[in-house]
């Protein structure tokens, strides 16, 4: 066999030595290779899918599939034919991908007992994931995989240990048998390792195959990652057998996946992409009688590179697929059902085009030999002469006019691409604009049923690769990491995470955490409820507080004060009022904050063991921050007792009007019958209106009250949403 050729091949070529195995290796490379051929014959329908879903995203829409050389092919039409692309197909595509990938997966990992211990390494466990999630990258691999999914029927999330990665660490390496010196002392031996890393990527159906009798993972026996890698990696990563495997000639590769490479790349020959690389086919097969513990087994040109058990006995691949076929593991995926619309649409444009060419270009009839040839052309202003003997000179020959179905064909076809996929106006975001609040929110809610399957699929994998994420954390993390996250309020939280912290691997989704969520429309649906008073009082602190964390306020801190250092100061305050000692409110302190955190405490078992004295002083000192906070609510400012005092040095206490405070009392207002907030009749709204005039200057209004959407306020006139008709004339 002829290798090709490079300045990195030739330095590594051994031309000394060969490859010599033994039976038993010689056999399971054969057994390998036989399965990889096996599996690449049977998925030839998925390998078809997903050549033309990725010819058909990129714009490559004329091409079609040649089954007999299993790539794809274009034909050469005349210099005269129009093939106009208007993809679609891409922008589909990329609003399915971002709708399913904005948000990072809510991950929740379960404690092992209900002991308050497991349940702070399951919180530990949380940090660690969101901190290896970063660093991995993660966001960007769903992101690939969410287009895989789309294009292909069937992507993988593919997640493993790579030793050869991370820092320098020095491992103790002493042998088993060693003998201690004269002195009794056992000699030490360290060398120099990496640490290790997990990896995780998104690979596509074009370089894993798995069993054919399989219908999903639970049935699937075994499976294999066949990809192309540098020849540089595999001496690092196998350097006893590494030295034997040359780079594959792509004339001798069957590799869809390198072919796929060279055909949008624009690349063909042997001296491209596969130069400095080789097919290494990493196979995986689960526990049989023949394997009782597995099998894995890695094979790079005829060559076994490395084998072993089957780590936990599991096969490392999460499939997702979108529009699911029953019976079987692989789906429809989004384009195939797409590229008939497509393929329409990119005809009628291209017959528009063409017939537009007949315009400005039309044919011409002339008997033979009357006109030169060549002398007709597009020029303005050209003169052409023709033979006299002819019966008649040369004539244009008007084109047919196009049909005005033409175009109505051709909008429907984008209707069809609409309709398949699911993606509609609302998804882009392009509602139109006399939808309200409320059926903006009733369509986001029926667009992000459509995909609940296919999300559902993407939280499975996710929950099962973080799974594994852990487990392989929990096997092979040589020493502790010291984590920086960030905590609630965007706190810095700096803590050691051992692996014996990983006591429990399982790992829940929060569902349709992933999707994307508008938050200007949910903070305006919990602004109405804390409005029209489903929270509870208005005036109540917690009920303040649970509103604003609602509107995912929590963490501003700058707007609204919810500040990691006044949180901290209530618990110290808790801590000291726990151990007996009285401390006073003051009237300065962020009062909510302080109610929140001395409300979480006397509901915990901490608070509960203390003694009836210790409880009352609690009770107390949770009634003075009421107060105050009253105080402040009520315009008094917080050094009012301090000037009444007579202290000097104060600034004034603002008179009481100054305050804002009536100077007298209101009239209260009458008692309202009951309303129903979101389907009000007009009888209610004029009464309402009615009511609010009785009320005064001091009621709230009644826009405020009903949320100010229309569909509540039924709002007509100058005074603006929910003023009745008597105020407005």
């Amino acid at each position: 066999m002829a290798y090709p050729t490079g300045p990195i091949t030739e330095g590594y070529k051994d031309k000394t030595s060969g490859y010599s195995a033994s039976g038993a290796d010689k056999k399971l490379v054969s057994y390998v290779m036989e399965q990889h051929d096996l599996a690449e014959h049977a998925k030839s329908q998925v390998i078809e899918d997903t050549w033309l879903g990725m010819a058909f995203l990129t714009g490559h829409q004329w091409t079609r599939f040649n089954q007999i050389q299993n790539v794809l092919t274009t034909d050469n039409p005349p210099a005269w034919r129009v093939r106009m692309v208007l993809n679609y197909i891409l922008p589909t595509v990329e609003t399915f991908v971002g709708k399913l990938t904005e948000n990072r997966p809510g991950f929740i990992c379960l404690p092992a007992t209900n002991d308050d211990d497991d349940i702070e390494a399951a919180r530990q466990c949380d940090k660690m994931l969101e901190y290896e999630w970063e660093r991995a990258n993660t966001n960007q691999v769903l992101h690939e995989l969410a287009k895989w999914v789309a294009v292909a029927p069937i992507g993988f999330l593919k997640i493993w240990w790579d030793p050869t990665l991370g820092e320098d660490i020095s491992v103790d390496a002493t042998p088993s048998d060693v003998e201690p010196d004269e002195d009794g002392v056992y000699p030490r031996t360290f060398e120099t390792r990496k640490s290790g890393e997990v990896v995780i990527s998104a690979v596509n159906p074009l370089e894993v195959a798995w069993d054919p009798g399989a219908k999903d993972k639970s049935t699937c026996q075994w499976m294999y990652h066949a990809n192309f890698m540098h020849i540089d990696r595999i001496r690092e990563r196998w350097p006893a057998k590494g030295k034997y495997v040359h780079p594959t000639s792509a004339s001798d590769s069957d590799s869809f996946s390198q072919q796929l490479v060279r055909h949008f790349r624009g690349t063909t020959g042997d001296d491209d992409a596969t130069v400095d690389r080789a097919l290494v086919v990493e196979y995986f097969e689960k526990a049989s009688p023949r394997h009782p513990r597995g099998l894995y087994a890695v094979v790079s040109g005829g060559v076994l590179l490395e084998k072993g058990d089957l780590p936990f006995n599991k096969l490392p691949f999460f499939a997702v697929r979108h529009n699911t076929v029953p019976g079987r593991w692989a789906g429809e995926g989004m384009v195939k059902s797409l590229i008939p619309a497509q393929k329409e649409l990119n005809k009628s444009a291209s017959q528009r085009i063409e017939n537009k060419n007949l315009h400005a270009q039309p044919k011409w009839v002339a008997e033979k030999g009357s006109v030169e040839k060549g002398a007709i052309s597009d020029e303005p202003g050209e003169i052409i002469f023709y033979n006299r003997t002819a019966s008649r000179p040369p004539m244009p020959m008007p084109p047919p006019g196009l049909s005005p179905e033409h175009e109505r064909i051709q909008n429907e076809q984008i209707k069809h691409i609409e309709n398949i996929s699911g993606i509609s106006d609302v998804t882009r975001g392009q509602a139109p604009a006399s939808f309200s609040g409320r059926a903006i929110r009733h369509s986001a809610a029926l667009d992000h049923t459509k995909l609940g399957p296919t999300v559902r699929e993407f939280e499975r994998a996710v929950a099962d690769a973080c799974s594994h994420w852990l487990l392989l954390l929990r096997e092979y993390m040589p020493k502790e990491r010291m984590l920086r996250v960030s905590g609630r309020n965007n706190e810095l939280e700096v803590f050691a995470f051992y692996r014996s912290k990983i006591k429990n691997t399982e790992v829940r989704i929060q569902p349709f955490s992933m999707l994307s969520r508008n938050i200007a429309v949910r903070q305006e649906l919990v602004l109405q409820m804390y409005q029209l008073g489903l929270y509870g009082d208005q005036q109540d602190p917690r009920v303040k507080m649970q509103a604003r964390k609602d509107m995912e306020f929590g963490n501003d801190e700058i707007t609204h004060g919810d500040r990691s250092r006044d949180r901290n100061y209530a618990r110290e305050e808790n801590h000291v009022l726990s151990q007996g000692q009285w401390t006073d409110a003051q009237p300065w302190e962020d009062h909510i904050t302080h109610i929140d955190e001395l409300l979480s405490y006397m509901k915990g078992v901490d608070y509960r063991l203390l003694d009836d004295e210790t409880k009352l002083m609690f009770q107390k000192h949770l009634a003075w921050h009421y107060h105050l906070e009253a105080q402040q609510r009520s315009g008094v400012p917080w050094w009012a007792p301090y000037a009444d005092s007579g202290d000097q040095g104060w600034p004034p206490v603002p008179a009481p009007e100054q305050q804002g405070q009536p100077q007298q009392e209101q009239p209260a207002a009458p008692p309202a019958a009951p309303v129903d907030a979101f389907n009000p009749t007009p009888e209610e709204i004029q009464f309402q209106g009615l009511q609010q005039q009785q009320a005064g200057a001091g009621a709230v209004p009644l826009a405020a009250g009903m949320g100010g959407m229309p569909e509540l306020n039924q709002a007509v006139g100058p005074m603006g949403p929910g003023v009745g008709p008597e105020l407005n004339q």
